[in-house]
């Protein structure tokens, strides 16, 4: 069964895990939506279902004719995440153990945000010990294209985005930069023909029955979908939105987080260096996109 990091830390007996899992909790602009299927291993073998089993009618003293389907053998791989979280023992002497605490939050907020940007811009080619993001795995009926040289996000494109992406509208996620969201939120107004007054300076929370969520900074500060990408002629100006419907509590269903420690969130530590105390805090995880209409992205969304 799959299980939200909530969930992972009703499971958690230590303070130290339980305290980890809400500052992924707090810091991550996705992992609130991710529900982790537990597997022990470094690589998630399933068998990726390209047509479902066949279902017919049958008479009084016939018998169906089995009907298995097409599956094919998929692989995950799953990438090792985390870090070493160092507290120098001059800190620890002048400010006790929460010293050591804010150091280790620091860590978990920067591994937050470097889960978000590896969930949408991952690139094994590009760091073999990554896993695959959104962005190289999205393709044909699911990589919609704004304009033939980019352009300002529009309503009509966004309502195609989200009709690529099986499921109730209510079931899915639109992560997009703030500059689209401010874009998305101007252009509803104008289709609208002008805002009601009380939505004046309210940006969309919503659009078509879908949250909308704001993808901020990695752990590097740098934009995680900033304007750099080329579409036709437009240079280095667009950036993309994705639409995402994330799977539940069954195991290999929609867009899925893996996790491949039998602990799920290993923490060891302090070990003590003399000059500062170590922590080490990692997890083997990974995501997997269990259909092929399960998410999409659109591009060439430009800035003005």
């Amino acid at each position: 069964m799959a299980l939200t990091l909530i969930q992972m830390k009703a499971q958690f007996q230590d303070p130290m895990r339980q305290g980890i899992v809400d500052l992924l909790w707090q810091s991550s602009r996705v992992m609130q939506f991710v529900n982790f299927i537990e597997y022990r291993g470094l690589a998630y073998p399933y068998a990726q279902r390209s047509k479902l089993p066949g279902v017919a009618f049958r008479s009084l003293n016939t018998t169906f004719t089995p009907t298995a389907g097409v599956t094919n053998p998929a692989v995950e791989t799953l990438s090792i995440l985390g870090g070493k979280i160092r507290t120098d023992a001059v800190q620890i002497a002048l400010k006790g153990p929460r010293a050591r605490t804010n150091e280790i939050a620091a860590q978990m907020e920067a591994a937050a945000k470097f889960f978000d940007k590896n969930f949408f811009v991952g690139d094994s080619q590009k760091d073999p010990k990554a896993f695959m993001g959104l962005r190289k795995r999205l393709s044909g009926t699911q990589l919609l294209t704004n304009a033939t040289n980019g352009a300002t996000i529009d309503t009509d494109k966004v309502i195609e985005l989200l009709d690529a992406v099986e499921g109730d509208n209510g079931q899915k996620v639109l992560f997009m930069n703030r500059t689209n969201r401010r874009n998305l939120s101007a252009d509803v107004g104008s289709s609208a023909g002008g805002r009601n007054v009380m939505d004046v300076g309210r940006q969309l929370v919503q659009f078509e029955g879908a949250r909308i969520v704001e993808v901020f900074k990695d752990e590097a500060e740098a934009e995680i979908l900033p304007f750099d990408e080329t579409v036709g002629s437009s240079g280095a100006t667009c950036s993309s939105v994705y639409c995402v419907n994330f799977g539940g509590q069954i195991d290999e269903r929609g867009v899925q987080g893996i996790v491949g420690l039998p602990d799920r969130i290993q923490a060891s530590g302090p070990y003590d260096y003399g000059e500062f105390q170590e922590d080490v805090v990692q997890m083997v995880a990974g995501i997997g996109l269990f259909g092929g209409f399960v998410a999409a992205r659109l591009q060439g969304c430009k800035a003005a």
